[in-house]
């Protein structure tokens, strides 16, 4: 299965803006918000760093803020999480 950098974009981009509306104060929006912005400028075995960093970091910060997501925001990180099993660096990623 090749997964395109885009569509991790484009699951991200979701995430992060149902985030920045529901909770604009959190850290959790804004956590995503950077790390999405990492992922638009990185490339190649970049691009796969920069989010395994966000799959081990972004759980911890998530627990940290203590609020529930919406069934909207749980099924966009489930989507966004859902790339985790694809792999660190040995990704099919078409770069």
């Amino acid at each position: 299965m090749k997964v395109q950098p885009e569509e991790v974009i484009a699951s991200m981009e979701q995430l992060s803006e149902k985030l920045s509306h529901n909770h604009p104060n959190s850290e959790t929006a804004r956590y995503v918000a950077k790390s999405l912005k990492e992922l638009k400028g990185s490339h190649g075995t970049a691009f796969t760093g920069a989010l395994q960093f966000f799959f081990n970091s972004a759980p911890s910060v998530k627990l940290s803020d203590r609020f529930s997501f919406t069934v909207e925001e749980k099924a966009l990180w489930d989507k966004v999480f859902s790339f985790k099993q694809l792999g660190n660096n040995l990704w099919p990623l078409s770069l």
